[in-house]
């Protein structure tokens, strides 16, 4: 009874768009930061492709830490307020998980062994990993969530939707942007990159969580 009523104390306003646009972008774009450093790091410095992938990878678990510690401090004091280490660390997995998979197909190309789509199984295995790439970090938040938001089991609709959105324009950015640039001319347009994905992320995430919120009474 004693956390409950805690936790009751600590719910003392609603969810707030803005404040959730603010810290969410401001931890997912430098999140994003790491991982974009790993990479143009070990592009410019020639690593093996067996080495990009785990120090990216990594790198990634960073940005899910980041990107964890801003929803949590968005929620915090909030009816939908999660424990904020949990959440962090929780996410971090999740991200790893996702770097780790999204990566796979480009490392197996840089090492000569693309994966061979004609193969039915090797198909069927990409696409299991597509779908859990999406999934794995909502997933991760429905965990938590469900213990304090009715209803949690859309968030995994909510966040996958804002993440197809993000990957769609790490994409889209890509085709545009080369490595080997002189950094002087690639960290702007790096920059406005992450911010664009941050923001588009943070959006849809947001106005998601502004339906699936609890409000003060429920």
């Amino acid at each position: 009874m004693a956390r409950e009523s805690t936790g009751a104390s600590r719910a003392l306003y609603p969810f707030s768009l803005l404040r959730w646009v603010i810290l969410v972008t401001a931890g997912t774009f430098l999140g994003l930061l790491p991982p974009i450093a790993a990479y143009v790091a070990a592009t410019r410095i020639d690593l093996p492709a067996w080495a990009v992938y785990p120090t990216v990878a990594m790198a990634g678990g960073l940005q899910g830490l980041l990107m964890g510690l801003g929803q949590a401090l968005a929620l915090y004091w909030t009816r939908a307020a999660v424990p904020r280490a949990g959440w962090t660390l929780i996410t971090m997995a999740g991200a790893l998980v996702a770097w780790s998979l999204g990566l796979l197909p480009a490392t197996m190309r840089a090492l000569d062994e693309p994966l061979d789509l004609d193969s039915r199984p090797v198909l069927w295995a990409t696409v299991g990993g597509a779908v859990l790439l999406v999934l794995v970090v909502p997933l991760a938040h429905w965990l938590v969530l469900r213990r304090v938001m009715p209803g949690a089991g859309m968030w995994v609709v909510v966040e996958s939707v804002a993440i197809v959105v993000a990957l769609a324009a790490v994409w889209g950015f890509g085709q545009s942007v080369d490595p080997t640039r002189p950094l002087d001319d690639l960290l702007p347009q790096l920059a406005l990159a992450g911010g664009a994905v941050a923001l588009a992320f943070t959006l849809v995430t947001g106005l998601g969580m502004l339906m699936l919120a609890p409000r003060r009474g429920e």
